[in-house]
């Protein structure tokens, strides 16, 4: 009687354990469906989904680890809903770090595997867009302190011994330059003609160059890959260099100083873990507060306003009753496009300990569009030139 009392409380307790662990599961699971990447990061334990840890490890920035297990996914779940998240996640690794040729080969890989999968098709012009590209080679991270416009994120960019300064674009999925540009630096540019997205949402058209050999601050790169926009426009006589997200994750660090300097490389980092504010879903987010709630927002150094959108005034249905109807002009490298929106004459966001203000407040209708280009649906918008400057020149204060 006694051995079945024992054996029957351990079973429950198994059984309890195993109901724990699986609703923990699913917990992490809706954490990671949302997008909620600071609420992840602090549930996930070693006993998480190897699927959750990769994720994790790639919006925190660890892309070695983030290949491992997403890797190891793939292999020990073949046809499984988390083998084809896998193979989503393992994309878009090599593309933000500029692997083209692993980005391409993991992709017809994955239509291989999942030929109906509808994440698979959905990123069918991603391939279109670069396909032929080398990968890129990021050398040792070598710090330097340089200069910069008070008002301007710039980082000076070295191609065939030839030195510019080029825009830090966070928002930028890859580099970018102007055809004159291109040639200034004597730069071979490809025949073939694509098409990249820019902020409107309209597309450009573009040639690829290669550079063999460029340094960004005092960290060399090899073999990358710039975007050359079609001399049309603005762009026909304009001598401008964008570097993009690949060259900004392979610099290692980045701090900006309101005395003209900035910082890159290994740059001397104070924060913990859980004061850190930064996630990379897709493209670069902040942590900020607004109205008194924590939104994640698009760190976009390449625009110069900030604007808020449908998720913004989802989230703050209550504050947007007496808004303004206006319209606003958002412009990118394919043109402008003027677009519905709301007005708000202030706005309030705390940027780790900063408190700054958009004044007006401009909240876009209508772009959903231009939010899938990036795949994001947990942003409020971006923060951009305007609200950094604010939190920059306060940091002196």
């Amino acid at each position: 009687m006694r051995r079945r009392l024992i054996a029957a409380i351990i079973t429950a307790f198994a059984s309890l354990v195993a109901s724990s662990v699986a609703q923990s599961d699913r917990d992490e699971l809706a954490l990671y469906r949302a997008g909620r990447w600071f609420e992840l990061r602090a549930t996930m334990t070693a006993r998480s989904p190897a699927l959750i840890q990769r994720a994790v490890a790639a919006a925190f920035n660890d892309p070695k680890r983030a290949e491992q297990l997403l890797r190891t996914v793939i292999r020990s779940q073949r046809s499984s809903d988390a083998a084809d998240d896998a193979y989503a996640l393992l994309r878009r690794t090599y593309l933000i770090t500029g692997l083209y040729v692993r980005f391409v080969m993991t992709y017809r890989e994955w239509g291989a595997a999942f030929p109906a999968s509808s994440k698979y098709a959905e990123q069918r012009s991603s391939l279109e867009r670069f396909e032929g590209r080398p990968d890129q080679i990021n050398g040792r991270m070598r710090s330097v302190t340089v200069k910069h416009e008070r008002d301007a994120f710039t980082v000076p960019v070295t191609i065939n011994g030839k030195t510019d300064d080029f825009l830090l674009d966070t928002g930028a999925l890859h580099s970018v330059m102007t055809d004159r540009e291109a040639r200034k630096l004597g730069l071979t540019i490809g025949g073939d003609v694509r098409l990249m997205t820019g902020a409107s949402g309209d597309a450009a058209r573009f040639r690829t160059a290669i550079a063999k050999d460029v340094m960004v601050g005092a960290t060399p790169f090899h073999d990358v890959s710039f975007a050359v926009a079609e001399p049309v426009g603005p762009w026909r006589d304009a001598e401008v260099g964008v570097v993009g997200v690949p060259l900004f994750l392979g610099l290692g660090g980045i701090r900006w100083s309101n005395d003209g300097s900035a910082e890159l490389g290994h740059v001397r980092n104070t924060a913990t873990a859980s004061e850190t504010n930064l996630v990379f879903d897709r493209r670069l987010l902040v942590k900020v507060e607004a109205l008194g709630q924590a939104v994640l927002m698009a760190l976009d150094t390449g625009a110069d306003t900030t604007d808020l959108n449908e998720n913004f005034a989802a989230q703050f249905k209550s504050v947007i009753g007496g808004a303004k109807k206006t319209t606003q002009d958002i412009t990118g490298v394919g043109g402008t496009r003027t677009f519905d929106a709301l007005e708000l004459p202030e706005v309030a966001f705390t940027i780790g300990p900063k408190r700054v203000f958009l004044r007006p407040a401009t909240i876009s209708r209508g772009i959903e569009g231009i939010e899938a280009f990036w795949d994001i649906n947990s942003t409020v918008e971006s923060v951009a030139e305007d609200l950094l400057q604010q939190a920059k020149d306060r940091a002196g204060e």
